[in-house]
């Protein structure tokens, strides 16, 4: 089994006040553990390398302990009316914010997911960085490491538009090299929201959401995995 599947299958808290912890331990594989390769029917074509990963997780029951997250795009109530069904562990959720890698529960009723909000995109065949040429609207070669992050979260839904979900898949990488501490920080462009009971519907505040569920690796991604 993956590294990162079985970390993610693990995924079962008790309480919202252990996530904080949870999700950075989480984070480092996702940061350092491996990467989304990405092929044709043929051969890899591209590697996407997560430089900010966002974590989410909204439970369906009435456990107060357990964490409502509201703004997850794939829960009860949202876009469809009623019960949705579970992703399968480590789906790819492609939606209007960008690309998810979920781990949702049903029997916990958690809907979880890691949002990749920066990222860097390696070419395989032209061996070379990838980034996004908002003048010319595509991906182009970048070797400076300075500018080679997209942060662009929108753009990575645009570029994997077309590969089969066959052909884009997580590959685990040894947590060998040292690295910088992984800071937690707010999410961004996320805000607070209450349940409304007449409205029986969740109605988002003017107040940010407090809670720190997103990393950002610092290191340079300098060795290219075989």
């Amino acid at each position: 089994m993956s590294k990162l599947k079985e970390e993610l299958e693990r995924f079962k808290p008790e309480s919202e006040s252990e996530l904080k912890e949870r999700f950075e331990w989480l984070a480092e594989v996702f940061l350092y553990g491996g990467y989304i390769s990405v092929s044709d029917y043929k051969e890899e074509r591209y590697r996407i390398f997560i430089r900010t990963v966002e974590f989410y997780c909204h439970h369906e029951g009435d456990e107060k302990d357990l964490p409502k997250d509201p703004i997850v795009y794939h829960r009860n109530g949202h876009y469809v009316e009623g019960e949705v069904p579970y992703f399968p562990l480590m789906s790819f959720h492609a939606h209007a914010s960008g690309y998810d890698i979920t781990f949702e529960n049903k029997n916990l009723q958690l809907r979880s997911s890691a949002l990749i909000r920066a990222y860097e995109v390696y070419d395989v065949l032209k061996n070379t960085f990838l980034h996004y040429d908002r003048k010319k609207k595509l991906f182009v070669s970048c070797n400076d490491s300075k500018d080679r992050v997209n942060k662009q979260s929108t753009y990575l839904y645009d570029f994997l538009n077309g590969f089969g979900g066959d052909n884009i898949k997580w590959v685990d990488t040894p947590i060998t090299e040292q690295h910088q501490e992984l800071k937690p920080a707010q999410r961004q462009n996320v805000y607070s929201y209450k349940y409304d009971e007449d409205k029986k519907d969740w109605i988002k505040q003017n107040t940010k959401d407090p809670r720190e569920w997103s990393f950002t690796r610092l290191d340079e991604i300098k060795n290219i995995p075989d």
